[in-house]
């Protein structure tokens, strides 16, 4: 039994437990939710889960999965296989998906004699019992629901699913086997207001209950409550957990990769900076040498005797100076930005340094919190291995295999009971539809309905050997 808190989907599990004996099951919904793995438990022989987030997809795949669940995401080839290929299909929340995309998908994936449940949440139903699966999609109303389905199904039967909360008065030795009373005097109405909408679908005429009370466990109930209460109200952040910390890891270890990524570009441009400002030094270098040793331009004596022209600069000598000093200052500009840039490059690689520290501070903390669960777990492990066992052990275990042996017959009992079902729906429609070419037909189904009474006789015959043993 997988200890992830149930959704208010998990009470379908239970419902299309008929349709899933050693079938298979296609599941639209989250690839972490407990559902899926509650479908195995109820006698599926493999679930696929079409999840709409890939990461989920990718988490569960890395997790231990249970044998005969698989993943894929909405665009995976897996859904792309031919007519057919599941008998039994449970959309958990119509409007995460496109919705008439899924349906008609479903349409084609679905075998002749299976059945397809489409569920979109009540938007009335403000206080549900447990979260709603996939609470991120749009919830669509009742009759847009019944129309989307109806518009690729022959048969739709739309059905809610109510919040069933009270105690069980039972007697622990009753004299014959004891038929359940609902008293549901309490609730003004006679049901609470129904938290899903269900739109069950296929191509005949499937024969269902009209009321159906499935018990969930009240630990999982109210650790799922508590779930749903907490991300509503807001709270001081707790403690990082070890899963939140390799999530967190990974993030910066992505991030140091990119870092690195840069830090490796500014290296190779800072090494072509630092060659360009060494060759801009030295031509510095040369040209305010070749202006220092530049001739002095005469000039004219202080006091002359006479008047005596002075001597005329050199018009090209002056412009080539100007020209060599505009230089000289352009690349002393260039050798400062080339420095501002190697400061950059500095100040990057601080930056990464101080992420590295702090990605190894982490996995030091993760690498000692795992220690200390491990040291925990262990400890646990060595006081259970102290107690000394006991008959009562062996004789709870011989119990739930008496149980599990029960609930196969049961079940056994319920499919036969609903192909028998099935079986005179096709007769009456035969009838109806009448002609001497359907006598042979009718023939088939009548022996196919002798024979799932006589299993049917069978199974409850076995039953009630199993309880009386």
């Amino acid at each position: 039994m997988p200890t992830s808190s149930l959704s208010s989907s998990a009470a379908l599990a239970a419902f299309i437990e008929p349709w899933l004996s050693n079938r298979r099951a296609l599941v639209f919904g989250s690839a972490l939710a407990a559902t899926p793995r509650l479908l195995l438990e109820r006698g599926a022989r493999l679930v696929h889960v079409c999840d709409p987030s890939p990461l989920r997809v990718a988490e569960a795949a890395e997790r231990a999965a249970a044998a005969g669940l698989s993943f894929s995401s909405f665009s995976d080839e897996t859904l792309a296989g031919p007519e057919g290929a599941f008998d039994c299909v449970l959309v958990e929340n119509l409007g995460a998906f496109d919705a008439r995309a899924v349906v008609a998908r479903v349409r084609r994936l679905l075998a002749p004699r299976g059945v397809a449940l489409f569920v979109t949440p009540n938007r009335e139903a403000t206080a549900p019992l447990l979260p709603v699966p996939e609470p991120a999609g749009t919830p669509i109303d009742y009759y847009a629901l019944y129309d989307l389905v109806a518009g690729e199904f022959e048969h739709v039967r739309m059905l809610g699913q109510a919040p069933f909360v009270g105690y069980a008065v039972v007697d622990f030795a009753p004299e014959s086997a004891a038929e359940p009373l609902i008293d549901s005097e309490f609730i003004p109405r006679g049901s609470e207001e129904p938290e899903l909408f269900i739109a069950l679908a296929s191509r005949h005429r499937a024969g269902i209950g009209g009321y159906a009370v499935v018990q969930l466990p009240l630990e999982r109930v109210l650790s799922g409550h508590a779930t749903s209460l907490r991300a509503a109200l807001p709270a001081p952040a707790p403690a990082p957990a070890v899963n939140a910390l390799e999530q967190k890891l990974k993030q910066q270890e992505s991030w140091i990769s990119e870092l690195e990524a840069r830090a490796e570009t500014a290296d190779e441009r800072a090494d072509v900076a630092e060659d360009e400002l060494e060759r801009l030094r030295e031509e510095l270098a040369r040209k305010v040498e070749v202006v220092k040793m530049a001739p002095p331009v005469a000039a004219p004596p202080a006091v002359a005797p006479r008047p005596i022209a002075a001597p005329a600069p050199d018009p090209a000598w002056l412009g080539e100076r100007r020209a060599l000093t505009q230089e000289i200052e352009a690349t002393r500009t260039r050798v400062r930005e080339l420095e501002a840039k190697l400061g950059e490059r500095d100040a990057a690689r601080a930056v990464l340094e101080g992420a590295i520290a702090e990605r190894d501070a982490r996995i030091e903390e993760l690498s000692r919190r795992a220690k200390e669960d491990a040291a925990k777990e262990k400890a646990a492990k060595d006081d259970a291995a102290k107690e000394d066992p006991s008959d009562v052990d062996a004789l709870e275990r011989k119990l739930i295999e008496r149980g599990h042996e029960l609930r196969r017959l049961e079940r056994d009992l319920a499919e036969a009971e609903r192909l028998g079902r099935e079986l005179v729906l096709d007769l009456a429609d035969a009838r109806e539809r009448g002609g001497p070419e359907l006598r042979e037909e009718l023939a088939l189904i009548a022996d196919q309905l002798a024979k799932s009474e006589a299993d049917r006789l069978a199974l409850n015959w076995a039953a009630a050997v199993t309880r009386s043993s």
